[in-house]
């Protein structure tokens, strides 16, 4: 939209007639609010030189509009020639210059004058004394090349004291402030009423939905107003799926002020600003319908300038490309640590997904998920960093998919998600592989699908469902002769998996005896300083302390500890776990200060390397507050206490076992502290939360019982503290 006005003479005789009114549009009796933006065009029209100015941003933001109050302000106030033309293609303007010629009245060119030479004539007019003072609007004026220099397709014909890009003031048009929004949809329901109670929080949501764009709150009043339907169930279809949204979204409206007076449904709008796009520069129409099937928000630049798109790894292709889609505000960019990140504006996601050919989409959609395949990071090094950045895209492109590389990429979602504790999340991603296996079995998986299910199990080992994961790791090691030392990597991980899921379920003397097998494998094929090999002394060494085996325990975590320290480095969160066991073993054998400089070690290592809600950082605050307890530090050891609780209940759930544990330990310290109502309180939730979790014979909630008998007896409940003690003995 560019604003051209000619203020140099105003109010002076100059020989012509008028004012002249070419405006194709009455004025918009329901405009809104947009006063800081008219200021800026008026202060850019005042000086005694001519002036340029463009209105840009997305469409449907209002641009005309603006143009249009601005126009019909000025003309009131000043007397001044308005002209109106529009540049939607060359035929549009040559008709507007046209009607230009016949109000000012040009002779119109015979049959035989060229079309160019009679526009040229129109130009001269303008800059000749007999014109007087005009503002010149030139409507969707949205290709740059149309004013690159003066003898392009537009400025060759407009008045060259204003048609050069130097000097143009540029004027970025927005959304709307939320109250003028609000005012925008109660003129165009008809009612302010509305704006209160449950409607009113509706239209609030609706108005955020569409990002307060003037065009989007006019077609939503419009369906409102034709089908009767109210607010809050329209809000309620808007908010159901994307697919709704889109058709809601796409019926039409009709706006006599914009300049296709025929009906057209808000995301047509941005299809039809796609369509120029791919007309004006194919390679950023390409760029726009990769970035509609990422996730629209906080996209990296290189998943653009390395999607593999044509032209997009030369530098300055993609600077063109992309620098097309922000000039018509299609994307935005904001950088953070000195990377470029793009976001782009919904309803033009929801356009290109409704209007887009099938075959284009599909073709989109499998760029998209090979790029972003291809850039998620694999390594644990990486996932700290780029994973948050990348999971939203990953989660995007495999949606619904069912193409094996979405399968893979699946994969490493689920063992970032591990990872990072996200358990739940790992969970999704390793039963969705699983299914797609078994839906795929025409496609040759290899031994993936044994692999999915052993990550799977220990999925469920961390999050506390240990008879689950003994039955998939004792599936996938039917047929395996026990015999035999196994040699096998997978077989190995599948029986250290299942050695885990036994000491979970207190079956330590199975545990240890399986926790052997694996090491000597471990130690055969792949050494004894290998990661594998260690993490199999640490397991080993947890389930020697489970036993009250504390000597041989201590000697197998300093082991596991001294390697993971050579290989890995003190703060490798492998090394933090081996650190972590150590201080539990010196803690049973009642070292308790080099058991706390153990706990404090390892959990400012984790805090730092995992963050503090990380449920292994949890462990290491439990841990911490049990040796804490010890020591006699009861209210440090509270706290500490407060805050594994806290912790593990939001992210792991109040009936996990780590949730119940420091329940447990929350009762132990405030029954030192002689809190004997909140130390019971505690105790019967975590016997209650054991005995649904792990059942009645499990030694943790063995513990629990011995725990509330001694809170009770505390009490003076010998009663019910001996009913306890009785209880025990009978399991």
């Amino acid at each position: 939209m560019y604003v051209l006005p000619d203020m140099t003479d105003l109010g002076a005789g100059n020989g012509c007639t008028g004012p002249y009114r070419l405006n194709p549009y009455s004025r918009n009796g329901n405009f809104t609010g947009r006063k800081r933006l008219l200021e800026l065009v008026k202060r850019f029209s005042e000086g005694t030189a001519h002036s340029r100015i463009a209105l840009y941003g997305l469409g449907g933001s209002g641009k005309t509009q603006i143009a249009l109050e601005y126009v019909y302000k000025c003309s009131s106030e000043s007397g001044c020639h308005v002209f109106w033309v529009h540049r939607s293609g060359p035929l549009k303007f040559s008709e507007g210059f046209r009607r230009v010629a016949h109000h000012v009245q040009i002779a119109l060119p015979c049959a035989e004058t060229d079309e160019e030479g009679f526009l040229l004539g129109i130009r001269r007019w303008f800059e000749g004394p007999n014109s007087g003072d005009w503002i010149l609007v030139i409507d969707n004026a949205d290709n740059d090349a149309d004013f690159v220099e003066n003898n392009s397709p537009v400025a060759k014909f407009i008045p060259q004291e204003v048609a050069s890009r130097e000097g143009c003031k540029m004027i970025k048009v927005g959304r709307m402030g939320e109250e003028d929004a609000r005012e925008l949809f109660a003129k165009r329901f008809g009612s302010r009423d509305i704006l209160g109670g449950e409607e009113g929080k509706a239209i609030e949501g609706i108005l955020a939905s569409v990002h307060h764009l003037p065009l989007a709150i006019i077609g939503a009043a419009a369906f409102m107003i034709e089908t009767g339907t109210s607010p809050s169930t329209y809000w309620t279809i808007l908010q159901y799926s994307d697919e709704r949204a889109k058709k809601l979204l796409s019926q039409e409206f009709c706006d006599i002020q914009r300049e296709i007076n025929e009906a057209e449904g808000v995301l047509g709008t941005y299809f039809v600003t796609f369509n120029r796009i791919m007309q004006q520069m194919p390679p950023a129409a390409h760029l726009l319908q990769l970035i509609t099937f990422f996730d629209r928000q906080n996209i990296p630049e290189e998943l653009l300038s390395e999607s593999g798109l044509e032209g997009m790894d030369d530098p300055i292709e993609f600077r063109l490309a992309i620098g097309k889609l922000l000039g018509f505000s299609l994307v935005t960019v904001a950088e953070h640590q000195k990377k470029r990140f793009y976001e782009l504006h919904r309803l033009v996601q929801l356009s290109l997904q409704m209007y887009l050919p099938t075959e284009e989409l599909i073709q989109a959609r499998a760029t998209a998920l090979g790029v972003v395949s291809r850039l998620f990071p694999r390594c644990e090094k990486d996932w700290r960093y780029d994973g948050p950045v990348y999971i939203p895209h990953a989660l995007a492109v495999t949606k619904d998919s069912a193409d094996p590389i979405a399968e893979e990429l699946g994969f490493h979602m689920g063992r970032y998600f591990l990872d990072v504790g996200s358990y739940s999340n790992a969970e999704i991603q390793f039963r969705r592989c699983i299914a797609l296996q078994e839906e795929g079995k025409d496609h040759n998986w290899g031994d993936k699908g044994q692999q999915r299910f052993r990550f799977l199990g220990m999925t469920h080992i961390y999050m506390g469902r240990a008879k689950m994961a003994e039955e998939i790791f004792r599936n996938l090691l039917e047929g395996i002769d026990w015999s035999l030392s196994p040699t096998n990597p997978d077989d190995l991980d599948s029986i250290g998996g299942l050695a885990r899921a036994l000491r979970k379920q207190g079956k330590y003397d199975e545990s240890e005896a399986t926790n052997r097998r694996v090491l000597k494998g471990y130690e055969k094929i792949l050494g004894p300083d290998h990661p594998h090999t260690l993490t199999s002394a640490n397991d080993l060494a947890q389930v020697l302390q489970h036993q009250g085996k504390y000597d041989e325990s201590e000697a197998m975590n300093r082991r596991a500890l001294e390697g993971k320290e050579k290989i890995l480095g003190p703060d490798h969160p492998d090394t933090l776990i081996s650190v972590d066991n150590l201080a539990q073993a010196l803690q049973y054998q009642g070292k308790y200060d080099e058991s706390e400089a153990m706990n404090r070690r390892a959990l400012e290592g984790r805090e730092k390397t995992l963050g503090p809600d990380h449920p292994d950082t949890l462990i290491s605050v439990n841990n911490l507050a049990l040796v804490l307890q010890y020591r006699g530090k009861c209210d440090e050891s509270e706290a500490m206490n407060r805050r594994a609780l806290e912790g593990s209940g939001r992210i792991l759930g109040p009936d996990h076992p780590d949730t119940l544990t420091s329940v447990d330990n929350l009762a132990r310290v405030l029954r030192d502290q002689g809190k004997y109502d909140e130390s019971e309180a505690m105790n019967r939730r975590a016997l209650e939360g054991y005995i649904k979790t792990l059942g009645l014979d499990h030694p943790h909630t063995l513990t629990s019982v011995d725990n509330l008998a001694l809170v009770l007896r505390d009490q003076g409940k010998y009663d019910e503290s001996e009913a306890m003690d009785r209880r025990k003995l009978k399991t």
